[in-house]
C-alpha cells in the first residue's frame, strides 16, 4: 500500500531494527501475542522518532493482517504524527479509514498522500473511488482526469478512461 516519491527520512535505529525482526519472527509463527508483545518492545525502546515511526507502521501492518483496523488507524495515525511528510502512511491511514466507515477522515488523509506524492497513483486512484461511492461524481471524474497526466500502464489507463466515461453518463 506504499506511494512512492517518498522522502527520505532516517532510518531506524539497529536495536529498534532487531526488536521488529523479533517482532516478525514471531508473526511468522502466528504467534501474535508474542508478536505484538515484540512490537510493543520495538515502540518502547524506540531511541527517536525515525525508529518509533518504524515500529509503529510495522505494527499497523501487523493489525491490518489480523483485522484490528480501527488500533492500526491509531497507530498510523501516530506514525503520520512522527512523519507528517509520509506519503505512504496518510494512504495507508486512508484505507483504513475508509473500511472503519471513516469517509470524511479517509478523503483528509489521501488528500494528503496526494499532495505529498504527486506522481504516485495510488491515493489518487482511492480518493477517486471514494469521491465516487460518496456520489460527488464531478470529483471523482476531476480525479480520475488527473491521474491522465500521470505515465500510466496501459491497463491501468484503460480502466481510469472507463472511470471518466462512466462518470460522464
Amino acid at each position: 500500500m506504499a506511494c512512492g516519491g517518498r522522502p527520505r527520512h532516517p532510518e531506524p535505529s539497529e536495536l529498534t531494527r532487531r526488536e521488529v525482526a523479533a517482532a516478525e519472527e514471531a508473526l511468522r509463527r502466528r504467534d501474535y501475542d508474542g508478536a505484538r508483545a515484540g512490537y510493543g518492545r520495538a515502540i518502547a525502546s524506540a531511541p527517536d522518532a525515525a525508529s518509533e515511526a518504524y515500529a509503529r507502521r510495522e505494527l499497523a501492518g501487523m493489525l491490518i493482517l489480523v483485522d484490528e483496523r480501527a488500533p492500526a488507524a491509531e497507530e498510523l495515525a501516530r506514525v503520520t504524527t512522527l512523519r507528517p511528510d509520509d506519503a505512504s502512511a496518510w494512504h495507508d491511514l486512508g484505507i483504513v479509514r475508509h473500511s472503519l466507515g471513516d469517509v470524511d477522515g479517509a478523503a483528509t488523509a489521501l488528500g494528503r498522500a496526494k499532495t505529498l506524492a504527486p506522481g504516485d497513483p495510488r491515493p489518487r486512484i482511492a480518493l477517486a473511488a471514494l469521491l465516487w461511492e460518496r456520489g460527488d461524481r464531478p470529483a471523482a471524474r476531476r480525479e480520475y482526469q488527473a491521474l491522465l497526466e500521470l505515465d500510466l500502464p496501459p491497463r491501468l489507463r484503460e480502466k481510469v478512461e472507463w472511470a471518466i466515461g462512466e462518470l460522464a453518463r
